[in-house]
């Protein structure tokens, strides 16, 4: 009896041993698994999204008869009266380039979602589409090429054209990198949704940059993880003045500013300098305010400094433009983030004395001319230290004489050349032809 009550003591005791060393196992394997459900699973996601690049599906070639054309859908909701501005503009030059070309055909597609099409579209653009509803995306798209898509609204459509045409090349051409425009105008309603952007570089195949400065931000943004290619294509600019001389204030020292009121584009450094450098009967001819009927900023500065600024309201009116330049001597072109730069070639092409940061864009149009041009160092944290750097600038210009002017403005001119509509499509045709 003795006997089988020890070894039932001692069962007891090897199992109990057993048991604890069991629960210590599984304690150990636990704890050592747990780590990769609490932190692998947000990684996979965050590969399955972001790391996409490296499952890149290649676009499929296109395949054409000797004398069929490639039809390039340009996507936008942006056209001339609906919008008037930088992509509308983009839009129409882009079409007109290949106007009449023996390879491409370029047609409009408008996405009528937010603004329906007027009634006069299809005789204002030849062959556009419109699309009223998701159910003509399929219709608009069928025998479309490749697509160059100026669209970041309405992304569930940017979506829904990858998943009935996987084949076709998406191209998204990014005119600003709208996280950059929310950083350098101090946040705003306007640009805090541009996680949307991204998911428009996420379901494309090519990204176009329009200039290396953008490429760089996009980089660094990671945006270069998704699966889309990022390209460089400059804007296109075709200048008006070739053999016209449309300017002749060499001898004024007014200085201009003209474009959007916001904090990226510093409009108020212009001023800031002017005033500190005191020159007399000289003022700042400041272009582009919105007023809405309110009292603003501006409002405010034109009663304190009534004989040193003027102030010419945003409009549409041709001839208040043409007043503007006619009322200034040098342009001056200041910000802290400029994708491209279209006032930059406008000032250039009318042969205007351009005063300009040495920053993104800008800096990129002026290159090879840059001792024709007035450049000065951006300050992109401290508005004070830009405003010195600027009122430097400034010292040199109004040393130089009338005729100096003139001719300077001249040779900087020459630098447009590269940005001629012949010029930029070569690179879009260089990138088509990858697809053929």
């Amino acid at each position: 009896m003795y006997k089988l009550i020890k070894q039932i003591l001692l069962f007891i005791s090897i199992m109990s041993n057993i048991y604890d060393n069991a629960l210590s196992i599984v304690l150990i394997f636990g704890l050592t698994i747990l780590p990769f459900f609490v932190f692998m699973k947000p990684i996979i996601f965050i590969n399955n999204r972001f790391l996409c690049k490296k499952q890149k599906k290649s676009v499929k070639k296109i395949v054409k008869k000797p004398n069929e054309k490639i039809k390039i859908g340009v996507l936008t909701n942006e056209l001339p009266p609906i919008i008037y501005g930088g992509v509308s503009t983009w839009v129409l030059n882009f079409m007109k380039m290949f106007e009449e070309d023996p390879r491409y055909e370029s047609i409009p597609i408008f996405l009528a979602y937010q603004d329906d099409a007027p009634d006069d579209f299809p005789e204002k653009y030849p062959g556009i589409r419109i699309i009223r509803n998701e159910n003509e995306v399929y219709d608009a798209f069928k025998d479309i090429d490749i697509c160059v898509n100026n669209l970041w609204i309405a992304l569930n459509t940017i979506k829904q054209i990858k998943a009935l045409f996987p084949d076709m090349p998406l191209l998204s051409v990014c005119h600003s990198l709208i996280k950059m425009e929310h950083l350098t105008n101090l946040g705003s309603v306007y640009t805090n949704n541009y996680f949307e952007q991204e998911i428009t570089f996420e379901h494309s195949d090519f990204v176009i940059l329009i200039s290396k400065a953008e490429k760089k931000y996009y980089t660094k943004f990671g945006y270069s993880n998704y699966k889309a290619t990022p390209v460089v294509i400059y804007n296109m600019y075709c200048p008006k003045f070739d053999n016209e001389q449309v300017f002749k204030n060499y001898d004024n020292d007014n200085l201009g500013y003209i474009g959007r009121h916001v904090p990226r584009k510093r409009p108020e450094l212009t001023l800031m300098s002017m005033l500190e450098l005191n020159i007399p009967n000289t003022k700042v001819i400041n272009m582009g305010v919105k007023f809405d009927g309110k009292d603003c900023y501006w409002k405010k500065m034109m009663k304190k400094y009534t004989d040193e600024l003027e102030v010419i309201e945003f409009t549409c009116d041709k001839t208040k433009k043409q007043e503007f330049y006619d009322s200034i001597g040098g342009n001056v072109c200041s910000g802290i983030y400029e994708p491209f730069g279209y006032t930059v070639c406008e000032t250039l092409d009318r042969r205007i004395p351009l005063i300009v940061g040495d920053i993104d864009g800008p800096s990129e149009i002026v290159e090879a001319v840059k001792k024709y041009v007035y450049t000065y160092d951006v300050d992109k944290l401290d508005i004070e230290k830009d405003k010195q750097n600027l009122v430097g600038t400034l010292e040199k210009y109004y040393k130089l004489t009338p005729e100096e002017k003139k001719l300077n403005a001249e040779m900087a001119r020459k630098c447009l050349d590269r940005f001629r509509p012949e010029n930029i499509k070569t690179d879009w045709v260089k990138l088509f032809e990858t697809f053929q």
